[in-house]
C-alpha cells in the first residue's frame, strides 16, 4: 500500500482530525471516543446502548468502557426502562451543558480541514466518501 493510496490518505486524515480534536477536548477531561458518544446523544437522547452502537457503527460491547467513563464523569446516566432489559442513556445536566462548549470544536476542526479547499471540491469529496462507505458497508467482501 503506497502513501498515495486512498485508504492510506483517509486513515491519515482521520488521525489528523482525531489529534486536533483530542487537543481541544483535553482541558475538559474528555477523549474523542467520549465526545463521539456525547455527539450522538446530543442529537437523540434516551437511546439504548444497542441503538447507540448501531448509530455509531460499532459493536455494543466496545461502548461499555467509554459509557462507564462518561457515567463516572457525570456526563450520562443509565436509566432502566419499563422493559427492565433495556437501559436507556440519558445526558446529565453536565452532559447537556457540554454541548454548547464542545460542538464548536468539531465545527472548527472541520473548517480548519477545509480551509484551502474549494467548496465544490469539498462537496465532491464528501459525496465520494459517502459512496465509498456505502460500497464497503454493503459489501461482505464479495466480488461482483
Amino acid at each position: 500500500m503506497t502513501e498515495r493510496s486512498l485508504s492510506y490518505l483517509v486513515r491519515h486524515a482521520h488521525r489528523a482530525f482525531v489529534r486536533c480534536l483530542a487537543e481541544e477536548l483535553a482541558p475538559y477531561d474528555l477523549n474523542v471516543a467520549e465526545w463521539a458518544i456525547l455527539r450522538v446523544l446530543w442529537q437523540r437522547e434516551g437511546m439504548t446502548q444497542v441503538e447507540l452502537a448501531q448509530r455509531m457503527r460499532v459493536h455494543k460491547a466496545s461502548l461499555t468502557p467509554t459509557l462507564t467513563a462518561l457515567e463516572r464523569k457525570e456526563c450520562i446516566q443509565r436509566i432502566r426502562g419499563e422493559d427492565r432489559r433495556k437501559i436507556h442513556l440519558e445526558l446529565t445536566e453536565k452532559g447537556r451543558d457540554l454541548e454548547k462548549t464542545l460542538v464548536p470544536y468539531g465545527i472548527l476542526n472541520n473548517n480548519l480541514a477545509l480551509a484551502r479547499i474549494n467548496p465544490r471540491d469539498a462537496e465532491t469529496a464528501r459525496r465520494v466518501l459517502e459512496t465509498i462507505i456505502e460500497n464497503l458497508d454493503g459489501s461482505s467482501h464479495e466480488k461482483s
